[in-house]
């Protein structure tokens, strides 16, 4: 009786290991917080920590106090939360949106706020194995900032030379601030369709471009990664072999322990 051939096993590829940016919500309690124009500097410093694909401003937007923060929403992308009239309102909704984007998986936050109601958010958040960065002033509650994993005041964001006293105007962002922020924001654009860490250059180049089609006009006619290099450190540019040729990939610099 002839014998069966063994069939020849195919062994099977090893998965493809996967390493993904983490997801930072930045939660703004808009009422207690006169930060509009440090947006760019905030989202610079929460950028550190991974892609900002969270940005809730909270507040009543009836209220004058709140007016201030409108012309920014579009070009940062801030997502208006709250909408409540009444005493803590404010403070309720951004801690429920909060302990949302927790059980949804995220794990870093940079909370920007002084008041000392949100202590015991914070320390919710920790126990549950989150990093919390907060951005405030230095009047910002003793209480809160050690509750944080970071905390960084209003003023430690500007360069050393521009810093100012709290109470005199902010100076307004440097070019090479208003640059990072916007290639994070493309970054992240990216990131969100692609889910991988490095994405390509070309890519980011598309998502630039829509987000602001007036930027060569704004920032010159270069190589994006000549921009790239002037966002001290934010991104990483490496260089990858496809085929015969190779291929131009970005990422975040990833947060150092």
């Amino acid at each position: 009786m002839p014998r069966k051939k063994k069939q020849a096993t195919v062994p099977h590829a090893a998965p493809k290991p996967t390493t993904s940016v983490p997801s930072v919500a930045l939660l703004i309690d808009g009422e207690n917080t006169i930060v509009p124009d440090l947006l760019a500097y905030i989202l610079v410093e929460a950028g550190k920590m991974g892609g900002v694909t969270v940005r809730q401003v909270y507040g009543n937007w009836a209220a004058p106090s709140m007016q201030s923060w409108k012309k920014y929403l579009t070009h940062y992308a801030l997502e208006p939360m709250g909408n409540y009239a009444g005493h803590n309102a404010t403070d309720i909704a951004l801690v429920i949106g909060a302990m949302d984007q927790f059980y949804a998986g995220i794990k870093h936050f940079c909370l920007v706020a002084g008041d000392s109601d949100y202590v015991p958010l914070v320390a919710r958040l920790r126990q549950g194995g989150c990093t919390v960065l907060v951005i405030g002033t230095a009047a910002v509650s003793k209480a809160l900032k050690e509750a944080s994993s970071v905390f960084l005041a209003t003023d430690q964001l500007l360069p050393q030379a521009l810093s100012r006293p709290t109470l005199t105007p902010v100076t307004p962002p440097t070019p090479s601030l208003e640059l990072s922020a916007l290639l994070t924001q493309a970054y992240q654009l990216v990131f969100q369709k692609s889910q991988e860490e490095w994405v390509l250059l070309a890519q980011l180049g598309s998502a630039v471009r829509e987000l602001c089609p007036d930027f060569e006009k704004t920032y010159g006619k270069r190589h994006l990664s000549a921009h790239i290099k002037q966002c001290n450190g934010c991104f990483e540019v490496r260089r990858r072999a496809i085929g015969k040729g190779e291929v131009e990939e970005v990422r975040i610099q990833p947060p150092h322990a």
